[in-house]
């Protein structure tokens, strides 16, 4: 097949996370711009791990930074994965030194929700340290899939997540009727509407302004640099796997959390929805 801009345009049209395209179609330039460098007219399946090799090639002469370097490889691969019927053989990707992620305790967690006085801010950061939700996923959500409840009332969701994979997640019973009580009155589909655009969401950028002066106004209060570190949208998701960890098996926190992969599960294991759910609400508000 011919790889130009114009299949490379046609395959982010399938992706629907606008911050996904946008990565990807950075990504994907490097490797148009590669393969006309390398005059590359066709790839097939008797050159396409060929071509990966030496798209690797170019890319260790262009950056230092492992991680940066697998990104691209990784985005190249995914894109044949998912638009051609081409197979990449197991791909060797760089050693990436893994930092320690950063996280809030429970009892900080409690501490940062006793001194909010924002319902946006109170509902946002549950949410995400008891559901392990990206940023975009939970801003995402709409007012009808709450309705989807056990007997329990704990609302059942499906998000699409990184490389539009599905997953469920359960949303507490508490903190359920909070977001349908907060979403009432809102014209919009959505549980977070946005104040200036009614017919979208708020933007992730929007909340992670708000999570960083609250931070800064805890640090200030409390005489620390704990939460201007850790109170950050993406590190409530790394607060969710560490305390879910303590009490599930890995390969559930994996599902748990939509990775296809990740070192610290170590364990790679579809299961059976009803056995997710099951697993999922028993954490519930962890840190009540």
């Amino acid at each position: 097949m011919i790889v130009d801009r114009y299949v490379v345009d046609e395959y982010l049209k399938g992706i629907d996370n606008r911050n996904t395209k946008k990565t990807y179609a950075s990504s994907l330039r490097h490797f148009l711009d590669f393969i006309n460098k390398a005059h590359i007219i066709h790839i097939d399946q008797e050159n396409i791990n060929q071509v990966i090799h030496d798209y690797k090639s170019y890319l260790l002469g262009r950056y230092t930074k492992p991680k940066t370097i697998n990104q691209h490889l990784m985005t190249a691969k995914t894109f044949f994965s998912d638009y051609t019927n081409l197979r990449i053989r197991k791909l060797k990707l760089l050693k990436v030194e893994q930092k320690e992620p950063h996280y809030l305790t429970q009892s900080q967690l409690h501490l940062v929700l006793e001194n909010i006085d924002d319902d946006l801010n109170s509902i946002i950061i549950r949410l995400l340290a008891y559901t392990g939700l990206r940023i975009t996923e939970a801003l995402g959500i709409k007012k009808r899939q709450l309705k989807n409840k056990t007997p329990q009332g704990d609302a059942i969701v499906s998000v699409i997540g990184k490389n539009r994979k599905k997953r469920v997640i359960v949303i507490p019973s508490k903190l359920t009727k909070e977001l349908e009580d907060y979403s009432r009155n809102n014209t919009s589909e959505y549980v977070f509407q946005s104040r200036n655009l009614k017919t979208k969401p708020i933007t992730p950028r929007t909340i992670q302004r708000h999570l960083k002066q609250l931070g800064q106004e805890l640090d200030l209060k409390y005489d620390t640099d704990i939460f201007s570190i850790n109170l950050k949208p993406h590190n409530l998701r790394h607060s969710f796997a560490i305390h879910a960890l303590k009490s599930h098996q890995i390969n559930y926190v994996k599902e748990f959390l939509g990775h296809e992969s990740i070192t610290t599960t170590q364990i790679y294991t579809n299961l059976k929805e009803e056995d997710v759910i099951d697993k999922f609400a028993s954490i519930g508000e962890y840190a009540d």
